[in-house]
């Protein structure tokens, strides 16, 4: 362990990346001092560090990640080659993908990954007889009714409307994301969220989710990150992560 609980060990990673949330991501990568180096597998942006390489073939890696730039089935395969697990940025059905011998992590995103990683939190986990909401933002023409959803400033109360069964998204026409946790029950109101820099939560998600799976967090098989959100969370504090906490009595 080093110094503040931060797991030292040493990271290999291949980015597939042309979009800004992939760049961001690879700026997270360099800042972290896990990472020993950094495969660039497009012929686009390079950061500057002496530990990028750009490559189009990738083999001496730990994990591979993808902000949905290159098709999938070719990442799957090269990834399979290489015997690594593949994190992609989108959502994308199982079903469209087929199997695999590796992992293949999809939806490494604030809605699909961090906003429910929340409830893994010390200060939210629900009990059987709670309540719970969850929401996040999304980009589009901000709600004037619905369902009223605190998040963390800059944010605040921003109206959101239900998704499916306690799950809720508010629209953002500038460019600040959030996710957030309500949970109500005998004990009171525990919220728990974040707000930051769309691109850089979305980043900051995508890369937490590398972080474990290069960990060997994930088992083979086209996945959700729905089994390891508390490995995921983990990893986002590790990347320093700003937490909001409320609590209200009953």
């Amino acid at each position: 362990m080093g110094t503040g609980g931060r797991r030292t060990f040493s990271v290999r990673i291949a980015l597939d990346t042309g979009s800004d949330v992939g760049q961001r991501t690879a700026r997270i990568f360099l800042g972290d001092p896990r990472c020993d180096k950094l495969v660039m597998i497009n012929s686009g942006w390079v950061p500057r560090d002496r530990r990028v390489v750009q490559a189009r073939k990738f083999s001496d890696v730990d994990v591979v990640v993808s902000d949905g730039t290159t098709p999938l089935t070719s990442l799957i395969g090269r990834s399979s080659v290489a015997g690594v697990p593949l994190v992609v940025w989108p959502d994308v059905p199982a079903s469209d993908l087929g199997t695999a011998s590796i992992p293949v992590i999809v939806g490494a995103n604030v809605g699909s990954t961090l906003a429910d990683a929340l409830l893994t939190h010390p200060s939210s986990q629900p009990a059987l007889e709670d309540t719970v909401r969850v929401a996040w933002t999304e980009p589009g023409k901000p709600h004037h009714k619905g369902t009223p959803i605190t998040f963390p400033d800059p944010i605040g109360m921003a109206w959101s409307e239900e998704r499916a069964g306690g799950r809720f998204v508010a629209f953002r026409d500038d460019e600040w994301a959030g996710a957030t946790t309500i949970v109500d029950g005998p004990s009171g109101q525990r919220i728990v969220g974040v707000a930051d820099l769309g691109s850089h939560l979305e980043a900051l998600t995508l890369a937490s989710v590398a972080f474990a799976a290069a960990a060997g967090s994930f088992d083979p098989g086209i996945q959700s990150t729905a089994a390891e959100r508390k490995a995921i969370l983990s990893e986002a504090k590790n990347l320093e992560l700003d937490i909001a906490v409320w609590r209200a009595l009953p």
